[in-house]
């Protein structure tokens, strides 16, 4: 019963402590990011391929998918290092051996281009614009209802508005209290669907944006990275 009542509370503690985690600013941030940023991507590659698969028969051709892959190269960097830092995520290596010198370029390059990392993580820039899309939308909607319902008694309180429920119309400050209090709950629970994102956009890093499929952590490891 005790062990029962225990986890109860840590539970009640961990729904409550959400809004003074580091990690729920970083999968926030991320999440605002990810729409700008995944249609960056999306223009880039569309405009990059199309230009550059028709132009193959003559050498602009190769130069723009040159381009375009070593743009890939780039972003594909970027997103790793924003799920590493941003969301915690574990994502290998996108080279199995570290760079070689500058006098074997060649040889970096090629070792670049057969790397499953940079075909992966091209799918996942792809995927970046319609998820982060949804992402975006899911953010605002989660976001601005639950701060509506806080701002709700205030906004009676110095006569800058009505409130009105269709079911219920509240007239003053205290009548429209209960709404606050609905909408912190709720604005809790969004930054907890906030962290399910960050941790779900994590999990695709990893397995995307690396050479080989991520390690399994240990439990206490893998439990730090939802904190």
């Amino acid at each position: 019963m005790e062990v029962a009542q225990s986890a109860w509370r840590n539970r009640l503690v961990e729904f409550f402590a959400v809004p003074f985690r580091r990690r729920t600013y970083g999968s926030l941030l991320y999440l605002w990011l990810a729409f700008p940023l995944g249609l960056a991507y999306f223009v880039g590659l569309v405009v990059g391929f199309a230009a550059g698969i028709p132009l193959t028969i003559v050498w602009i051709g190769l130069v723009v998918l040159f381009v375009t892959l070593a743009g890939a190269w780039f972003a594909e960097g970027l997103e790793r290092q924003l799920a590493i830092r941003l969301l915690g995520a574990a994502v290998p290596a996108r080279l199995a051996e570290a760079p070689v010198p500058s006098r074997k370029r060649f040889a970096h390059l090629r070792a670049v281009g057969g790397s499953a990392a940079l075909w992966k993580g091209i799918v996942f820039l792809f995927l970046k614009f319609p998820l982060g899309l949804a992402g975006w939308v899911f953010s605002i909607v989660a976001l601005v209802v639950p701060a509506a319902f806080i701002a709700a008694p205030f906004a009676l309180l110095f006569g800058q508005g009505n409130v009105d429920l269709g079911f219920w119309g509240p007239e003053t400050f205290l009548e429209a209290l209960p709404l606050a209090f609905v909408g912190a709950l709720a604005l809790l629970l969004s930054l907890h669907l906030h962290n399910a994102l960050g941790w779900a956009w994590a999990r695709l890093a990893e397995w995307l944006l690396g050479a080989a499929a991520p390690a399994k952590l240990p439990p206490q490891e893998a439990a730090a990275l939802l904190a």
